[in-house]
């Protein structure tokens, strides 16, 4: 009976968490691909697509400086350090604060971001300030 028991469970089990990945895909316009907006550019940077970067971004930096700049400017930076999620306040319907935490040498800080939702996609507000907290 056990042994039934140990392999229902195990059958079981990877459905509940494809279950979980795919409500989360569609759930919350916060999630990219199960992970989160910043995880998902951080990816993209890593394999030098800059140019899907720059969707994710609006504000007055992108608009000033435009697309190709953006494109270059991003290419430039690093933004490799280890970072996550920690919080999350919703501002109105469409509009968020996220907190994230950073580890850069081995010393942990927080940042916020403001998103977005526009047009289906979540977007990051993206000034010169925010530039310099991002990519240090």
């Amino acid at each position: 009976m056990f042994i039934r028991i140990l392999i229902f469970c195990t059958l079981l089990f990877p459905l509940n968490i494809l279950s979980a990945q795919s409500n989360c895909l569609f759930k919350n316009p916060l999630c990219f691909y199960n992970s989160d907006v910043l995880s998902y550019l951080q990816v993209l940077h890593k394999h030098q697509q800059y140019e899907k970067m720059t969707p994710f971004f609006y504000g007055p930096l992108p608009q000033k400086i435009g697309q190709k700049t953006l494109i270059i400017k991003l290419a430039e930076q690093d933004f490799g350090y280890s970072l996550r999620r920690v919080g999350i306040k919703e501002e109105s319907e469409k509009h968020w604060s996220l907190t994230y935490q950073r580890t850069i040498l081995g010393t942990q800080e927080n940042f916020k971001i403001q998103c977005t939702l526009i047009n289906d996609s979540c977007r990051i507000f993206l000034d010169e300030s925010l530039w310099k907290i991002l990519f240090r």
